[in-house]
């Protein structure tokens, strides 16, 4: 019999699968893992509103050694609305790997794909400095699927407190929304998604209630910045902490010895001061950065504005994600105190390749919901 067994994971596995993932850092000089505590099938919500879990579990031991997300959401995609896939959380605990058991994992993917046919294409980040994961996911051997590079995804982290900046923006006012507000605020992302490559085409049922998938984002954490009375800009400080969370693994040994010396003066410059082992940063995601007609002046009155409602909590950083051929990555990239990197691929599996071939629109991803 074999060791390794492929399953669609259920709600009776969520406990495994946040084990795994508690398990699984992320490697850099601050070595992080994800938690989703306390529900990993509730945090997966934010993802899309099709999932589908795949658990490797190994026989012997009747544990979950890893998983992988295959999730599905309407995106814009050369300016039209169509379900696009997203692959994700690929998680394997250390003593087994190397044998195999990714490409067997992604046999169970085009299984799952050949069955529904919910999409064409599929997104996927890995991480820039993962390379085993990148050559191995970039083969195209073992029946994986294909990967097209598709850019660099910036992953800013902007300091609350500290330095502070002056809006240039003198006809832009900016405001708290009110739920209200919400059937403006989607006319307003219905003009301006379409305007980038895979927007997700967000409903009504997305906001400002218990199962939406900006879970937890209350209507006063959107900032509205309008023009002679029309909206013209929008930017959310998504607090996703009683979800998901960044824990801190480890430092490395550098940062390790001087942290204590470091945190003093951080705190004499009124900056974040950098966690303990095992405990969370405390950060916000920014949530539907978007603003018409790329304006740099409105888009950092709306940046001003979140940092200023920020400042009156006890949140650290503001997390703001852009794609490498975004307009407005110049301006944000002015407030970074520094940024993480993730290169963007294209997937498709040989019977769909070619079938949708993005223009040249900047392509945008929901940093909150990667």
């Amino acid at each position: 019999m074999a060791r390794y067994r492929f399953e669609l994971a259920t709600q009776a596995d969520d406990a495994e699968l946040r084990t795994v993932l508690a398990s699984t850092p992320m490697p850099g000089r601050i070595s992080v893992t994800l938690r989703c505590e306390p529900s990993f099938f509730d945090a997966a919500r934010v993802l899309g509103n099709q999932q589908q879990v795949i658990a490797c579990r190994d026989v012997e031991s009747g544990q979950i050694v890893g998983f992988g997300c295959r999730s599905i959401q309407s995106r814009y995609v050369n300016g039209r609305s169509r379900p696009i896939g997203y692959l994700n959380s690929l998680r394997l605990l250390e003593p087994h790997r190397r044998r195999g058991l990714v490409a067997r994992g992604y046999r169970l993917f085009a299984d799952l794909h050949k069955h529904d046919r919910s999409t064409e294409l599929y997104l996927t980040t890995i991480a820039q400095g993962n390379d085993v994961a990148t050559k191995t996911l970039t083969s195209e051997r073992a029946g994986l699927p294909r990967y097209r590079p598709a850019g660099t995804y910036h992953t800013l982290v902007v300091p609350v407190r500290g330095r502070t900046y002056s809006s240039s923006s003198d006809t832009a006012s900016i405001r708290p929304a009110t739920a209200n507000d919400l059937p403006e605020v989607l006319g307003f992302l219905e003009r301006e998604g379409p305007k980038r490559q895979f927007f997700p085409a967000y409903s009504a049922n997305d906001f400002f209630h218990a199962s939406a998938t900006f879970r937890d984002l209350e209507p006063g954490e959107l900032m509205l910045a309008f023009d002679n009375g029309q909206l013209v800009g929008t930017m959310a400080s998504w607090n996703q902490s009683r979800f998901r969370q960044f824990v801190v693994n480890d430092y490395a040994a550098a940062i390790r010895w001087l942290r204590p010396l470091a945190n003093s003066w951080f705190g004499l410059q009124g900056m974040p001061k950098l966690p303990r082992r095992g405990e969370a940063f405390r950060y916000a995601m920014a949530a539907i950065p978007v603003v018409a007609n790329d304006s740099a002046p409105v888009f950092e009155a709306l940046l001003d504005a979140t940092l200023q409602r920020l400042r009156q909590t006890e949140t650290d950083y503001l997390l703001v994600g852009m794609h490498e051929c975004d307009p407005l990555l110049t301006m944000a990239m002015r407030r970074k105190a520094t940024e993480y990197l993730t290169n963007l691929y294209l997937v498709s599996w040989p019977d769909e390749n070619g079938s949708i071939v993005p223009d040249d629109r900047p392509p945008y991803l929901e940093l909150g919901s990667l």
